[in-house]
């Protein structure tokens, strides 16, 4: 039905809201028969431009015939203050049954998914109700062939970049853990001649997500032309995936699963195919790390995992293969993204060889053997001889260049001012370090949004310390988070000590 239509001015707000929302005067929304929380579909009859907003009313600060809109909205319609548009009250949304549907623990099918997914992207469900989705699947799950169906409905709704010749490859982290292997991965990959266009997320929970680390080093907000160009010219590229819309309905559920950590596994694997599906990846490897400091705390879950990540990415078209690997030690000793930004230059500099480098050249020797560039079991030694060589870090400098960076080398990487060393009061071996701790106190140092703050460790798992010796150094931005951090440490202490001696019998 077409239903009442009213024209009216717009009242431009500068302001981002994070979404699109229409303030109306009472009489108009009595007018128009909306309440507060109800959708407008809203139209530039100049541009033929629309977008659904979420009604806000009030009696002040906007006139009869007025609307009150935000910078979404004033984009989004191509609109500027004074002018006119026209508003009327949208029609039930057929999505609401769906997610009622799945509240009550009942299976979608493909169309219904696509649906609630399309009116999510185009912000038609309010904050509450994309929230009762989020939950639902959270609650409920999504078996199979919804996890199946979510993966093709984000792909359908996002941008998709085409490359015209090249074998695509991409490596995803599950997370939880610290280290920039993706920053190890793409230089040695791409060095062979395969293409791996990396998209990566900030930080939500950790110290530092890997564009956090390379915006440290280079540009990450690229356009998908760019990401396109850089991957043809030089093999790869590690871009911020939240600068492109390639799953801009992923995007919004993210957001909403943050503020309660909620990660629901079958909506964590349509998101991450999703969006490697987007950049045309075909060979797929997910790194699943077990521990119980780590997203992912049970060997069962992590196996369930990753049988669902190789069924969905072959309903999708992609080749993939999961590896379980462990999560129980820190990957590497840098947590902020300076620091670990720089330790993963220095590993491919040569100065380093740890956990980090091993679990780096053991994912890139898996996708070159997935692709045929190495012999079974034999992607391994390929990998290692190409970091060794210099080859990574020579691909890892052009790909730095390509995306408008100027720092070449770890020596040029600066630590926040403010530092403070903590040290062992016993003798002893390290029997256990505390990753979820570890991050705690990089983020009370201000990492990830300072990125020269964090933490360096000086000792892993299985080493010998004695009384006095550094167990790490935080670094801050100031002497109020230093303060704040170095007391957290001190209190909730991250290392945990072997004890030789079990009991004493007298």
């Amino acid at each position: 039905m077409d239903g009442y239509i009213q024209n009216l001015k717009v009242k431009a707000f500068p302001i981002k809201t994070g979404k699109i929302v229409a303030i109306l005067h009472e009489k108009d929304a009595k007018e128009l028969g909306v309440m507060a929380g109800d959708r407008l579909e809203l139209s530039n009859k100049k541009n033929g431009k629309k977008c659904v907003a979420v009604a806000d009313i009030t009696h002040h600060y906007i006139k009869e015939d007025e609307i009150g809109l935000f910078e979404e909205a004033i984009e989004g319609l191509g609109t500027k203050n004074g002018n006119l548009i026209t508003a009327k009250a949208t029609e039930p949304l057929k999505s609401l049954d769906f997610i009622k549907k799945k509240m009550m623990g009942e299976k979608l099918s493909h169309a219904e998914i696509c649906e609630v997914v399309k009116d999510i992207a185009e912000e038609r469900l309010s904050d509450i109700e994309a929230t009762a989705f989020v939950s639902a699947v959270y609650m409920k799950g999504l078996d199979l062939d919804e996890t199946i169906s979510m993966a093709k409905a984000l792909i359908a709704d996002g941008n998709k970049i085409e490359f015209k010749k090249g074998i695509i490859v991409d490596k995803h982290s599950v997370g939880g853990t610290n280290g920039r292997a993706s920053m190890i991965i793409v230089p040695i990959v791409a060095s062979t001649g395969l293409l791996i266009p990396k998209t990566s997320s900030r930080s939500i929970t950790s110290a530092s997500g890997t564009a956090d680390s390379m915006e440290v080093l280079a540009n990450v907000s690229l356009p998908m032309e760019k990401i396109k160009s850089i991957t043809e010219k030089v093999g790869g590229v590690i871009a911020w995936g939240g600068a492109v819309d390639l799953a801009p309905a992923d995007d919004k559920i993210i957001k909403i699963e943050h503020p309660l950590s909620l990660d629901p596994e079958g909506q964590v694997i349509a998101s991450v195919l999703a969006k490697k599906a987007s950049v045309g990846s075909k060979f797929v490897v997910i790194d699943l790390p077990v521990g119980k400091y780590v997203k992912i705390k049970d060997k069962e879950i992590a196996l369930r995992m990753a049988k669902k990540f190789v069924q969905v990415g072959k309903e999708i078209g992609m080749h993939v293969e999961a590896v379980i690997t462990d999560g129980e030690e820190p990957s590497g000793l840098a947590f902020g993204p300076a620091l670990e930004a720089k330790y993963a230059l220095e590993v491919l500099e040569g100065k380093r060889f740890d956990n980090l480098a091993q679990k780096s050249c053991e994912l890139a020797g898996i996708l070159f053997e997935m692709v045929g560039k190495a012999r079974p079991a034999k992607g391994y030694a390929m990998a290692l001889e190409i970091l060794e060589s210099g080859r990574a870090l020579k691909k890892m400098k052009e790909i730095i260049k390509a995306q408008g960076g100027k720092i070449n080398s770890s020596d040029e990487i600066k630590f926040a001012p403010f530092k403070k060393e903590l040290k062992s009061g016993t003798d002893g071996i390290i029997e256990e370090v505390n990753i979820k701790l570890v991050t705690k106190i990089a983020r009370f140092a201000g990492a990830p949004a300072n990125k020269s703050a964090g933490v360096m460790l000086h000792k892993l798992v299985g080493e010998k310390i004695k009384e006095g010796e550094e167990l790490m150094t935080i670094y801050a931005e100031n002497k109020e988070k230093l303060k704040v951090a170095e007391q957290f440490a001190l209190k909730e202490i991250p290392f945990r000590f072997k004890r030789i001696i079990l009991q004493t019998i007298k």
